[in-house]
């Protein structure tokens, strides 16, 4: 049960992460054009930070039983990295 809830966090974590990549590099559209638009934006969105990956990482060594500890404070640590 703890794994799958586990699981489930995670990849909602990425989700939201590579969501909110996309949108944040999605250029500005103007109005009047945006009605003959035609395909996907002219820009790529950035890579998936650097502590998404170590918490993904974290996620599966828990899952893997490589990890005595609780994920919490490990999870914690790799965002509160990541904001400064």
């Amino acid at each position: 049960m703890t794994r799958t809830l586990l699981r489930t966090v995670g990849t909602l974590v990425l989700a939201l992460t590579l969501l909110t990549g996309a949108a944040a590099a999605a250029p500005a559209v103007d109005t009047d054009d945006a009605t003959n638009a035609v395909g996907p934006p002219g820009g790529l969105p950035d890579q998936v930070p650097d502590f998404v990956t170590t918490i993904l990482e974290l996620i599966q060594e828990f899952l893997t039983g490589g990890s005595d500890g609780s994920l919490g404070p490990d999870v914690s640590d790799a965002a509160g990295e990541a904001g400064g």
